[in-house]
């Protein structure tokens, strides 16, 4: 597999800036990630569930034919309020 290339990635993104809000306490449950709703740390797990190799997708046809196709460049999409935080990718 070859490296993806990805259109769209900022060098510092605005929610970069944000500080983590998630305790870091041990005995605090409650107030941890994933269970605190932390801006900082949903940011860094989207950004961090993007591919980052190309991959394979299959495509059926309405008569049901296969094709595989792979798949070597995304872009991302991201939100359009200030963090410039990311929604999601299409290829």
């Amino acid at each position: 597999m070859t490296k993806l290339k990805i259109n769209g990635l900022i060098d510092e993104p605005n929610y970069e800036k944000l500080k983590c809000t998630c305790s870091k306490v041990q005995d605090d449950i409650l107030n941890k990630h994933p269970l605190k709703k932390c801006l900082s740390c949903y940011c860094k797990i989207a950004i961090d569930s993007m591919p980052r190799k190309t991959f394979e997708i299959i495509l059926k046809d309405k008569k049901g034919n296969t094709e595989t196709k792979t798949i070597s460049e995304i872009t991302i999409d991201r939100s359009e309020e200030g963090l410039q935080m990311v929604r999601g990718w299409k290829f």
